[in-house]
């Protein structure tokens, strides 16, 4: 595969950027990431995490899942798993740092902490107790691990990484990667 673009977000940093369909986005991390992608040409169609668990019957999406935009329709599918028999991504929980996301698609002229989209948490590592309580696993991988997510449509995708001690690795830089197969 052909890198065609290759970032470093810093702890406590985001990063926005586009894919067009068919393109691979790669992200290697070991802290917690918040993550959501939006069509380019209508940002009003964006990620969903109540759909994405209800199309995939799942509440840990990992290879093999789809992420299903707000419409109802696939956006991205899940290729790659290195986090899958460590930890679990979350489709439970909000944003974990709402105001870096906000800032990093401020570009796009189009949200505002009261319609800011909730996020899929990449090693975010989240256990549901069976009395229904939402709590943290132990702590993700040590090393970095890769996770590949297919674009089925042009998408402009954006993350955060929210490092939390008692969830992730703190202060581990992340890498995005935008692969063309």
């Amino acid at each position: 595969m052909e890198i065609v673009s290759q970032a470093t977000v810093r702890p406590h940093d985001g990063w926005m950027g586009e894919l067009n369909a068919g393109q691979i986005l790669r992200v290697t991390a070991k802290s917690m990431i918040d993550f959501n992608c939006f069509k380019r040409d209508d940002l009003k169609e964006y990620f969903d995490t109540a759909r994405t668990r209800i199309y995939n019957l799942n509440i840990y999406p990992t290879a093999g899942h789809r992420l299903f935009s707000k419409q109802n329709n696939p956006m991205m599918r899940f290729i790659a798993d290195g986090f899958n028999g460590t930890g679990l991504h979350d489709l439970q929980s909000s944003q974990g740092c709402p105001e870096l996301m906000l800032k990093t698609v401020a570009p796009l002229n189009e949200f505002t902490i009261e319609n800011l989209p909730d996020p899929m948490g990449f090693f975010r590592n989240m256990d549901i107790s069976p009395d229904g309580r939402i709590k943290p696993k132990p702590k993700g991988p040590l090393e970095p691990v890769d996770i590949d997510l297919e674009a089925e449509i042009d998408l402009i995708c954006a993350l955060v990484n929210c490092p939390a001690a008692e969830l992730s690795a703190s202060a581990a830089d992340c890498t995005v990667t935008i692969l063309q197969p």
